[in-house]
């Protein structure tokens, strides 16, 4: 028994001895040994008021082989900034007595929530993490843009109205935003509408869109922060539905307007083929899950667009009538899926008893992507034409197409090398430049997409771009 008292003993002894050994060989409380961090500053993207935003993280490491003590963790500013943080699982805006271990790391968590502001420019919030670890001061810094919107939920403007949309601060849109018929939504340069998921706009009357070069008309998805950090969810498809232009629906005008980042891109109902249903002018429309354009039995005009990237078709055209001058059709589609269809689909393009044919013209265009060309390949006895266009693919001239140029590269800037597109021309070796019809330049193509002049005398380039020679 005595035997048996004495082991017990001895091995608490022993026990005491080892934790209390290991406790002061472990803990350093040398101002020397301090903590690093993964970032110097954590900075949010654009934020709504009133909206939280995604999660941002960075970590704390401690290289030193002993356990460090983290006397606190404050967030400086917590009662103004709307940042808050969760440290290892512990919320502040103040965290006590934290321990990281030797040769160990912890994560910080930030998230933000911004007040509205009252003013229509984003407004530039800051604050800082400070840690306070054996009595050294270090801090990491944070950013977030707050930008206060106009929301919108299911909204029906009035029917039989003209309403002009402010284009000093943004509009939010949830669920649909309605153009009730003998409606016009006038937009002006410079509006933006972000769109929430699966949101769309739902045109039954008619839309203006009246953006410039420098301040374009903006149709996009509200994800403001990234996927990874090279890939904003902006560059993505799919983050809002898309723009339905309905039966009764006409004279609609795009004139420089951005649109991207669609599930469905735009839907257009049939209609009376004497009247324009909609007019494309100076615009992108860019990145479409789906179709991007898709026209059925109406009439749509386009000049110095660029229509590029979709899973779907960049036009689908059912019947009706379309024109297309000095457009750049670029398909290099790889994000979230793949390529599904043709570049161009044609359908009801033959007379048949309930309808007539479809008539199409593509003059001084670049038509151009992965995948395949058209659907169908043989146009012959069609009223379907292509006037100067590029190809990238073999082909030679006949009673459809007309001194087209075969086998040709615009040789672009960017087809999507780190998610970056830039379908302007980047060398005169471009078989795009100075290659056009100068019989399609108009009082509409004098300018490009960009503004850029299509010199009287010279043959423009092919596409919505001209070639600008790089200033040294």
């Amino acid at each position: 028994m005595k035997k048996k008292f004495f082991h017990i003993v001895l091995t608490l002894l022993v026990s005491s001895f080892v934790l209390s050994g290991c406790f002061d060989e472990n803990f350093s409380n040398d101002p020397n040994d301090h903590l690093t961090f993964s970032t110097d500053i954590v900075k949010f993207d654009t934020i709504f008021t009133q909206r939280g935003t995604a999660t941002l993280s960075f970590k704390v490491y401690n290289h030193a082989k002993k356990s460090l003590k983290i006397e606190s963790v404050t967030l400086a500013d917590a009662a103004n900034s709307g940042f808050f943080i969760n440290v290892d699982g512990s919320k502040g805006p103040v965290i006590r007595d934290l321990e990281v271990r030797g040769r160990d790391s912890l994560y910080v968590f930030v998230e933000a929530n911004v007040d509205p502001a009252n003013q229509n420019s984003p407004l530039l919030i800051k604050d800082s993490i400070v840690f306070i670890t054996n009595g050294v001061r270090q801090d990491v810094k944070l950013e977030a843009y707050g930008q206060d919107v106009n929301v919108l939920r299911g909204e029906v403007l009035p029917d039989g109205e003209n309403i002009t949309f402010s284009n000093e601060k943004p509009y939010l849109i949830y669920d649909s935003l309605v153009v009730s018929p003998a409606s016009s939504l006038i937009l002006p340069e410079g509006t933006t509408l972000y769109f929430h998921s699966k949101a769309v706009l739902e045109v039954k009357g008619k839309v203006e869109a009246q953006g410039s070069t420098v301040r374009p008309v903006t149709f996009r998805g509200d994800r403001l922060d990234r996927m990874f950090v090279d890939l904003p969810y902006d560059y993505l498809p799919g983050q809002w539905g898309g723009i339905h232009i309905h039966k009764d629906s006409y004279d609609n005008r795009f004139d420089h307007v951005s649109m991207r980042g669609t599930s469905t891109g735009i839907v257009i109902d049939s209609s009376d083929v004497s009247r324009t249903k909609i007019t494309f002018s100076n615009s992108v429309i860019h990145n479409s899950s789906n179709n991007l354009v898709s026209s059925t039995e109406s009439k749509i005009v386009a000049w110095n667009c660029q229509f590029s990237n979709a899973s779907g078709a960049l036009m689908s055209l059912s019947g009706g009538e379309a024109e297309f001058i000095h457009c750049t059709f670029a398909n290099y589609f790889q994000l979230m899926d793949v390529i599904k269809s043709p570049l161009l689909i044609f359908d009801r393009y033959t007379q048949t008893d309930q309808s007539l044919p479809l008539k199409a013209l593509f003059a001084n265009c670049i038509i151009i992507g992965n995948g395949t060309l058209m659907q169908p390949l043989e146009l012959l006895n069609t009223q379907i034409y292509f006037n100067t266009c590029l190809f990238r693919v073999d082909g030679s001239d006949d009673e459809n197409f007309n001194h087209c140029i075969w086998n040709g590269d615009p040789m672009f800037v960017a087809t999507g090398d780190n998610y970056q597109y830039n379908f302007n021309l980047s060398s005169e070796s471009s078989a795009a430049y100075r290659a056009g019809n100068t019989a399609f330049v108009n009082e509409n193509t004098r300018t490009d997409l960009l503004g850029n002049p299509r010199l009287e005398g010279i043959n423009p380039d092919v596409g919505a771009y001209q070639y600008v020679t790089p200033i040294e």
